[in-house]
């Protein structure tokens, strides 16, 4: 019965268009590996604020022993699934047109302080040469209903073998629902 309640009021954060401000606020980041000038795959990580992971960790965690394993895991995993129909609030551009992802998958779902960390794999419908184009990407709910935030440490976080010649910029969003863009490129 809760599990059908707590599905009730996400579909219901979803479906009322009269309210007007973020009921979720989810810190996230773009995980991007270059080992190469051409990506294919990304990663993002969210951290679902301390009254909504309370809320789900509470419902998932059953044994009620901080960890989500086993079928608890593939449990909320199953509800998450749901964010794709919002393409899972992902915002990309190649060279300023815009860029959907081919798949987009919930990877891991753990807890850490007390919040619900997600981590989403991302596949691109292309190569993106870094080298040769610019990917902006960022985050946002057009709905209004979930506030998406950069990490503290930044919206993108390089690694592999180019991180080094790679830049990721910030730029200022002008989509209400954005709170900023980077637009990342590797020049030799």
């Amino acid at each position: 019965m809760m599990r059908f309640l707590l599905c009730l009021c996400v579909t219901a954060l979803f479906a009322a268009k009269a309210m007007a401000h973020p009921h979720v606020w989810v810190d996230s980041q773009y995980r991007v590996k270059v080992d190469q000038p051409s990506i294919t795959t990304l990663e993002a990580t969210w951290s679902l604020d301390l009254f909504t992971s309370t809320s789900l960790i509470a419902e998932y965690d059953v044994d009620g022993d901080g960890e989500l394993k086993g079928q608890e895991k593939l449990d909320i995993i199953d509800v998450l699934k749901s964010f794709d129909k919002y393409g899972f609030f992902i915002k990309m551009k190649q060279d300023g047109a815009e860029l959907v992802p081919k798949d987009v998958r919930v990877i891991d779902v753990r807890i850490r302080d007390q919040m619900l960390w997600i981590r989403l794999s991302i596949q691109l419908p292309k190569a993106v040469n870094l080298e040769t184009s610019t990917l902006s990407v960022a985050f946002g709910d057009d709905e209004l209903y979930f506030a998406m935030e950069p990490l503290e440490e930044g919206l993108v976080r390089l690694s592999g073998a180019l991180a080094e010649i790679c830049t990721p910029v910030e730029r200022e969003a002008t989509e209400t629902s954005v709170a900023v863009w980077v637009d990342l490129t590797c020049k030799p």
